[in-house]
């Protein structure tokens, strides 16, 4: 909807996307440092260590994210190709590299992993949320036209040049508000208290399901059982979420075991 900022002082060379990601990270960053110190006792020192891993697992999940993305568009084309920014793979290149880093490179005593993950998790969920703002404005990650009163007419971008002239659904801002109210709940509500990776998982695992079903852009073909009009289904994220899910509720059933075993 507005790719660019101030385009007429900038000359097209600040994208709304990538401010909004960067906006996002940078908050997730402030939200993570402040919780470490404030809630989970960790020091200074040890929270600016924790988030230079954090930084650096980042730059990864990047990395993953175009891998893992071109991973399935290589496999739908019959061809290599190299993809583009995939939330999912990011995700999942991203958490195991933390994992990994803080394995080897954090030597401190307090070093409890469940503790940090759910930490960490609370401020993905809001630099996510930021980033689907992005994507609207970017005009990407699209729903499938629509009549009804929450269709938007993209006058630009892959919506408009996939669909000219249709509104479709903004399934951008449908997610970036499930995500704020997400991360509000993940942040505020006790009962999610230390269960938010538990959570996240089983929480965006099915969102992401239910929200794949009236996405409009292309989704990737990984194991097609049954297509509609605009999408072959399960998508790959599909795929990917419900095994989120699977792991989410594992993880629900070992944390109750251990409760049962205190």
């Amino acid at each position: 909807m507005y790719p660019f900022l101030f385009p007429e002082l900038f000359n097209y060379t600040v994208p709304m996307y990538d401010l909004l990601i960067i906006l996002g990270v940078f908050l997730m960053l402030i939200y993570v440092a402040h919780r470490f110190e404030k809630n989970d006792g960790f020091t200074r020192q040890q929270t600016n260590r924790i988030l230079i891993l954090l930084v650096i697992s980042l730059l990864f999940a990047l990395l993953f994210s175009f891998l893992l993305d071109g991973v399935f568009h290589s496999i739908q084309e019959g061809e290599l190709s190299f993809g583009s920014i995939n939330f999912l793979g990011g995700l999942i290149g991203g958490f195991a590299s933390f994992l990994v880093l803080m394995k080897y490179f954090y030597k401190d005593d307090n070093k409890d992993m469940k503790k940090i993950a759910n930490t960490v998790i609370t401020g993905v969920v809001l630099a996510h949320a930021f980033g689907r703002i992005g994507c609207f404005c970017a005009g990407c990650c699209f729903g499938i036209p629509t009549e009804s009163f929450l269709g938007v007419l993209f006058p630009y971008g892959h919506a408009h040049d996939l669909y000219p002239g249709a509104s479709v659904y903004p399934t951008q801002l449908f997610e970036a508000a499930f995500l704020f109210i997400l991360f509000f709940v993940l942040n505020q509500v006790k009962f999610f208290k230390n269960k938010e990776v538990e959570a996240y998982l089983v929480g965006y695992g099915i969102w992401r399901i239910l929200i794949e079903f009236i996405r409009g852009d292309d989704r990737g073909v990984l194991l097609p059982l049954f297509s509609t009009e605009y999408n072959v289904f399960p998508t790959p994220s599909q795929l990917m979420s419900f095994f989120m899910i699977i792991l989410g509720v594992y993880l629900v059933i070992q944390h109750r075991n251990q409760e049962k075993l205190t």
